[in-house]
């Protein structure tokens, strides 16, 4: 039987770059929403106003998790781990939400301002299954304490604001200049660009013009986070 393939949450830039928060467990559920945004106009005489869309707003992630230290697990060398303060965890979700004064504000107002860093949720080996996203709020709850007061088990509720529109990055926005129909790929440890040419467009021997699209003048310098232009072939 295959392994069960445990989600985390993992920053994406700032000071805590690549730091990652690994589940104890996966979430039993989630939820996805999105809403679009319209604004009424006037329709004279009518009973209902014509609706004009001005634009969406991003998909918000819910979910509950459970940090539980006090049943036996197996980490990744296959060692028991047993009564670990699930703080650790819990403190390094706090800390991918506060301001990291190395990041910018990207609108460039308060430009000497900083702003929290992103974030990346995923629990599928497939790199491609993966939720771009910032940590908007974070509710704990802690319900198991051992001996000595040290919380061992926690349910921490999330909700994740989606932070990047693939839809508008690297010129696919039908009121820019850019090069339509192009994609947006975020890098994950140990993607190359002929990799990542293969699965766009079957053929590897396409990364020159991933790398064209992106100024890459190291091909092999891709970092994890980081965010190409997939342009059409």
């Amino acid at each position: 039987m295959s392994q069960v393939s445990i989600g985390n949450i993992t920053c994406t830039e700032g000071k805590h770059n690549n730091e990652k928060v690994e589940f104890h467990y996966n979430p039993a559920e989630y939820t996805v929403t999105k809403a679009n945004k319209y604004n009424p106009a006037a329709n004279k005489g009518g009973n209902v106003p014509n609706w004009e869309f001005s634009g969406g707003n991003p998909r918000l992630v819910s979910l509950e998790l459970l940090f539980d230290s006090s049943m036996p697990r197996d980490n990744d060398q296959g060692k028991e781990v047993q009564e670990q303060d699930v703080r650790v965890d819990i403190n390094k979700l706090f800390d991918f939400m506060l301001v990291d004064d190395t990041l910018k504000q990207q609108d460039g107002r308060d430009s000497h301002m900083g702003r929290p860093p992103k974030c990346r949720l995923q629990w599928a080996r497939d790199t491609k299954n993966h939720f771009p996203c910032y940590i908007a709020s974070c509710d704990v709850k802690y319900v198991l304490f051992n001996g000595d007061g040290i919380p061992i088990r926690a349910r921490a509720r999330l909700m994740l604001h989606e932070a990047l529109d693939p839809e508008n990055l690297g010129g696919t926005n039908p009121t820019s200049r850019g090069e339509p129909g192009r994609k947006a790929w975020q890098v994950q440890e140990g993607d190359r660009l002929d990799w990542i040419a293969y699965q766009e467009y079957g053929d590897p021997n396409e990364w020159r013009r991933i790398a064209q699209a992106n100024h890459l003048f190291d091909p092999l310098n891709l970092r994890s986070g980081m965010t190409l232009v997939v342009p059409p072939r």
